[in-house]
Parts: structure tokens; sequence; C-alpha cells
């Protein structure tokens, strides 16, 4: 990873660290006459963006490495300022600790990690100009950086609303086991700074809630209030008017099965970003709905519950496991989760990869074992077919950690922050509360077992890789592989191993690479991005000692120009769809794109409107100048899969210029059972 290599040369950085004690950041001696508020966002000491709107007085923000005081040489956090430091002994890792008013640890906030995130991993943002679909200008979010543009490279650039699909947006709330014992409040409370100011704001949340309290959950609470702990209340209960503090979940803006999901790479149809679709469950997305979900005009409330999960076969996979072995069941805890295979689909070491076969209870066999996913009708999976991927160095194994992460979609509105009681100091709090599972299901199968074989890199002979192969384009991330069973000498424990790396233009590192999950025998990192931003014809080279064969092994790539930019910009302006309508009736859509009246030139392409009902629509446009849009018209028949149950078509609009992906948009159409139709 970038960052090993970089641990020497730190210095510090800026952002936000513990502070037990009560934060208050800038906010005394405001005036409270205007009538709604925002949530503070301020420049920390690096100069990021965002600080200041979440309060730390019930959190401790902990850097890797050993703990020093404010200023040290070694691992710190400054909440009033934002300012960190990572020390020498530091993996550039931290978390922030969650504590009740009883300093009771009840859950943990995590985000990425330096260079592609930093401390405290939560920051505010305020009106960002470029939200699209209706969304919030502003939302409260991870503290994460645009890939190309992370803390490590010379211009880092922070991810805000209305950053890109897989820019890290969400930051994750595990919660502990002590957020379920029956003792103290069971919440975890995230509070936040206001100020007032004219106008209402509304917030979009970029949250996942883990599962880490060691048991099933059936579902969960998300509450807006006031206080932490024990103190806490919500807004109706403090006598404020739910029109100045409301949580909400518009279904403008989502449908009912996109408010609490797992990941759309495990359960659900085929995913607009990835385009792949869900390895467990290829149809449906996986996770809960949310019990105040109303197609049209939500009521006010500060509580959003969820109780009933998705119908997607997460509980019984595959199909007659469950009742046999019980797997997986209601939603798991990361103390049960099953290993899997992963393909690294981008070269990058440091985003998610493919998984590609899991270990658990497969009913073909009556036995655990190895198996591919849904697409392949969970296949068994030789262990001559593990033993080969074993020995490709893009192949690792790991738990399958996404099993336990469930992504909401929410809205929190703050109005007139004045109405606000005065033991709240100027803010609000997020709650969430796990609901334990009582249904008695034990373990699944595979707890406690050795997945056989494992996936290993068996051999003493090594084999280097040096990503892309044979050439790359200028610019791009560079990756190095080494494997080696003789440096995977601790299977508990992910060891690391440092490499040559040089360029024909004259530069000349060491580079650390980590092993790909502990007692796997191979190890990756990205180079830096200097040895990316090169001239045409450089020639990047790596090398490592192969001790057992007394041999230097070396592996090169060769930089070429980049392609032709494109030089139009269109985008999306309009995507008209009807808000409801019955099934069986005739209906019109229509999609608008414009080329910017600033664009360099013309712009010939296509465009994709897809329906979650099966229909697909496309078209062309040729020569679309600056300035000028077209629209296409399609014609829909609205269509229940079962006439007697109302459904939610989900539309997906996207415009593709020289073969390049331009823009997206989405829309919602309620498609209504047709009347004298008799319902279920």
């Amino acid at each position: 990873m970038i960052h090993t290599m970089q641990k020497s040369s730190l210095t510090e950085v800026g952002h936000p660290r513990l502070a037990r004690t009560a934060l208050a950041i800038a906010l005394t001696g405001l005036a409270l006459s205007a009538q709604a508020g925002k949530i503070t966002s301020v420049p920390a000491a690096s100069g990021a963006q965002g600080s200041g709107g979440w309060n730390l007085s019930n959190v401790e923000v902990v850097l890797s490495g050993t703990q020093g005081t404010i200023g040290s040489s070694d691992n710190w956090f400054d909440p009033a300022t934002g300012a960190y430091n990572f020390a020498a002994d530091s993996d550039f890792t931290y978390e922030g600790r969650l504590f009740d008013d009883a300093s009771t640890l009840m859950g943990i906030v995590l985000a990425k990690d330096w260079p592609i995130g930093e401390p405290s991993g939560v920051k505010i943002v305020n009106d960002d100009p470029n939200v699209k679909n209706g969304k919030p200008a502003n939302c409260i979010m991870s503290t994460s950086y645009l890939p190309d543009h992370y803390l490590d490279s010379t211009d880092p650039q922070q991810v805000i609303c209305s950053s890109p699909f897989q820019t890290h947006k969400r930051y994750k709330v595990a919660m502990l086991p002590s957020a379920v014992d029956g003792v103290g409040s069971e919440s975890i409370d995230m509070v936040f700074n206001v100020e007032p100011e004219m106008g209402t704001r509304d917030y979009q949340v970029f949250q996942k809630i883990n599962n880490w309290t060691d048991g099933r959950l059936k579902g969960f609470k998300i509450e807006v209030g006031f206080g932490v702990g024990a103190s806490f209340v919500s807004v109706a209960d403090a006598g404020v008017d739910l029109a100045n503090l409301n949580i909400s979940v518009p279904s403008d803006l989502w449908s009912a099965t996109q408010l609490a999901t797992f990941s759309a790479g495990l359960f659900g149809p085929l995913d607009k970003h990835t385009g792949e679709v869900g390895f467990f469950d290829p149809n449906i997305r996986a996770g809960f709905y949310i019990d105040q979900y109303v197609t049209g005009t939500q009521a006010l409330t500060d509580t959003l519950t969820a109780s009933t999960p998705l119908p997607s076969n997460y509980a019984d996979v595959p199909a007659g496991a469950g009742a046999a072995a019980y797997q997986f069941g209601t939603w798991l805890p990361n103390n049960m989760l099953p290993y899997g295979v992963f393909f690294d689909d981008d070269g990058n070491p440091e985003t998610d990869a493919e998984l590609l076969a899991w270990y658990g209870y497969n009913p073909a066999i009556g036995n655990l074992g190895w198996m591919r996913g849904a697409a392949d009708n969970f296949a068994a999976i030789t262990a001559s077919e593990i033993e080969a991927m074993g020995a490709n160095l893009s192949y690792t194994s790991d738990l399958i950690d996404d099993l336990v992460n469930v992504g909401l979609n929410y809205v929190v509105k703050i109005g007139d922050v004045s109405s606000f009681p005065a033991s709240a100091n100027n803010t609000f709090t997020i709650r969430g509360t796990p609901t334990a599972d009582d249904s008695g299901i034990p373990a699944p199968a595979y707890v406690g077992y050795q997945p056989d074989p494992l996936l290993l890199y068996t051999s003493s002979d090594a084999s280097v890789l040096l990503q892309p192969e044979t050439t790359f384009t200028i610019g791009s991330l560079l990756t190095a592989r080494v494997g080696d069973a003789d440096l995977n000498q601790d299977p508990a424990v992910a060891e690391e191993v440092t490499v040559s790396i040089s360029s024909s233009s004259g530069l000349s590192h060491t580079l650390t690479l980590v092993e790909q999950g502990a007692n796997r025998g191979v190890f990756a990192a990205t180079l830096p991005d200097s040895y990316s931003n090169v001239t045409a014809g450089t020639v990047v080279t790596m090398a490592y000692f192969d001790a057992s064969a007394a041999v230097e092994k070396t592996s090169s790539t060769t930089a070429q120009g980049k392609p032709a930019p494109v030089l139009s910009d269109v985008s999306i302006t309009d995507l008209s769809v009807p808000k409801s309508v019955f099934d069986g009736s005739f209906n019109k859509l229509s999609l608008t794109v414009a080329n910017d009246k600033l664009a360099a030139e013309s712009a010939s392409g296509s465009v994709l409107l897809t329906g979650s009902d099966g229909s697909a629509f496309t078209a062309s446009f040729t020569n679309l100048n600056a300035g000028k849009s077209v629209k296409f018209s399609f014609n829909w028949t609205a269509k229940l899969a079962d006439p007697a149950v109302a459904e939610t078509v989900e539309w997906v609009a996207s415009a593709t210029v020289n073969d390049e992906l331009v823009d997206e948009a989405g829309a919602i159409t309620q498609v209504n059972v047709k009347p004298g139709k008799p319902k279920k």
C-alpha cells in the first residue's frame, strides 16, 4: 500500500481526535432569532472542508500505533482543530469510538483509512451545487478523497455529496454487543452541532450500520432527538415541533426497496454501476423495508423502524440449506461470516474485489465445501480449482464482511434551531438502535471450520507481476504483486515484503507490499503516482530477490499515451416518467440530453433507459452541437408481474459518448392494480 512506504515522512496533516470532554465548536454567541438552522461545517487545520459539524463530546478518535500528546511525533488527533498525526509505527488506520453517558463503548465509526480518507471519519457538506435528481445539496458523509486525488497525491480532492458512485461516501457505524446486552440505553448516539440561518435544510445521510453485536439481528431503529445515552429524548418527547427536526425516506428519492440494503454485489438484479447481478441472489436485494415509508407525502416523524426483511434469499442460501444448516438465517454478526474467494477485477488491492466463490454448507453434496454463486446454481468447486486460484496473484481469500453491512438512505431536515431544548446546547442527535433476534437460530454450520482447501500460494518458486502487464496508460494505477510461500511464515498475521521499483526515466525506490489476507502468501501494493505520470515509452520495473532460488526476479511495463480526450460535455437534462399509472396502461416516457454550450466539439453517442420490470429502450444521437439538446420519446405499457399486486418500477437512464458513460439519472413509477382487479 502506498501509505506504508511513506510513514517516516509524514508530518501533521490535520483533522479531528478524541475529546471526552464537551466540545463546543465556535457556536457560542450566535443569535437564535433566525427561523431555521444548518449543521456547522468549517475547514479543519489541514484546510479540508466539513469539520466542526460532528460533535465529539461522546467520541474518542484513536489512531493506530503509539498514542501521544497533541503536537508530539506520536499518533494524535486534536478534536478542537481537526489536526492529526500518524507516527512511524502507525499503519494509518483510525476509528471513532462512540460512548453513552455512562462511558460505555456502544459503537465504532469506521471510514476509509489514510490516504483514501482521514480522521475523524465524518464530515458535513453544505450547498453542493452539483447534486441531481432532487437529492439534497447537503449531506453527512465520510471524509474520503477521490480516486487519483487521495491524500498522498499532489492535489487531494474530497468526496462530496454529488461525487460518483463507489467513491466511499458512506461511513460505517459498527454496533457492538453493548447495544443488545439489555443494560443501559442500548443505542449508538452521534451528536451534531447546529447554527441558525434563514430557510430549512435537508441532509442526506451516507451511512452503513454493521452488525458487530456477536448475535443475529432482526431489524433496527433510527431516531432524531437530543442528548446521549439515558439522557436522550426524541424530538416529539422534547416538545419540539417535528417541522423543525425530522427524519424521512422520501418516495420521490427512493423506492421501498432502496432504503436499507446489503451490497448490490451480493443480492439483487443487474446493478447499473457494477454491471453485475447479486452473487447470492440475482433477482432481489436483501435488506429491510422501512415501516414509515409511503408513496407520496410522508407524515412527519422522528423515528424510522425496520422490522420486515426484503424478500431475498438471504436467510436460505443456497435453497434448502437454511432448514438443514441454519445458513445464513437472520442478519448475521461479524463472528458468523463465511469465507470467500475474491478476484481483483480493477487491479487495485485497496478497493473491493469481485466475489467468485464461498465456503459453506452445500445441500448438493450434503457437506461443507467451496461453491460458486447463484448464477452457477451454487455448483461445487473442486480442490484442484481452488489450488489453481491460489497460484494466481490476483486472487485473495477473506471473510465476506458485506453480509453484516446494511447501507441506509434517509434524510434529516433541520428547521428552527431556536426551538431546540436549551440543554441540547445547539446540537441534535442521530440515534441507532439494533433489534436483537429472538428466533433461537444457531450459528451457521460453517462457523468454526477452516475452509478446505485454503486459498494458498504454495510454491517457493516466487512469482512477480507488475500490472497492467506489458503496457499502461500514462496516469493509470500501477500495482506490484509477489507470490512466495517462503514469506508466509505466520498464518495468523498479514505480513510484509519489500521490493525495488525503478523507471527508465531515473526513478528509484523501495516499496512495501502487504500480504493479501493472513496465510495467503501473496503480497501487493500500488506504486506512487510519480511512476505512472511519466512520458510515453518510459519503462517501469519491479524487482524481488527470491532467496530460495538466489535470483532476482523482475516484471516491467511500458507507458503509452492517453487516449484522445472527450471534448464534448453531454449530460441528461430531463428524465420524465409518469409518477403513478395503472396496470396495462399505455404511457409516454421521455429523455433529454444536451451538449454544454461551452463544449469544444459536437457529440455523437447513445442513450439507454431501463426499467426494473425488464423494459429497455435505446436511441442514438449524432453531431449534437454545443448548446443543443435532443429529446427522445418512448412508448411503454405498464404490466404487473402479478395483476393483483402493485409494484414500483425503478428507471435508470444513461448517456454514452465515444463508448464512455458520461451521465446517469433515475426515476420511479408506481404501477397500481387496475380498477376492478381483486387485491390480495
